[in-house]
């Protein structure tokens, strides 16, 4: 036997027909008063979630955070990652940071910087090499 039936023979208690809910709802919108808002209530700002947020920005730790507030640190990490003062990167690679050192090739003056580039570090090496092979040769010689 199942819920109307036991209503019926007093064995559990039910509201009256149309008092219900929707029997409120259908007689204020009859009344043309506006319905009353259903679901949760909003915060005032005194919640968990709201004081880890004003914490974060203080830049507590997270431990000392989740002992002040009361809660576990992966709450402070969830809400953390939901502010997104995180600090993480984004997906994918970073694009690569223009250098002022490598010169662009516009035009014929790009062209003769990277010629004069290529041989002043030519001859920083050719010089580094000219020290190698004197001191091979004041060991060996």
């Amino acid at each position: 036997m199942f819920g109307r039936a036991q209503a019926l023979l007093g064995i559990v208690k039910s509201a009256k027909r149309g008092t219900g809910r929707f029997a409120k709802a259908s007689a204020a919108k009859a009344a043309g008063a506006t319905p009353a808002k259903r679901g949760r209530p909003a915060g005032g700002g005194s919640s968990k979630s709201d004081q880890i947020r004003g914490l974060l920005n203080s830049g507590m730790s997270v431990a000392e955070i989740a002992k002040k507030v009361g809660s576990t640190p992966n709450l402070v990490y969830v809400v953390k990652s939901k502010v997104g003062t995180s600090g993480k990167r984004g997906p994918g690679r970073p694009p690569k940071a223009a250098s002022g050192a490598t010169p662009s090739m516009n035009g014929i003056a790009g062209i003769l910087d990277m010629v004069r580039n290529s041989e002043r570090e030519r001859a920083q090496l050719r010089a580094a090499l000219e020290r190698v092979q004197g001191i091979l040769a004041d060991a060996l010689g």
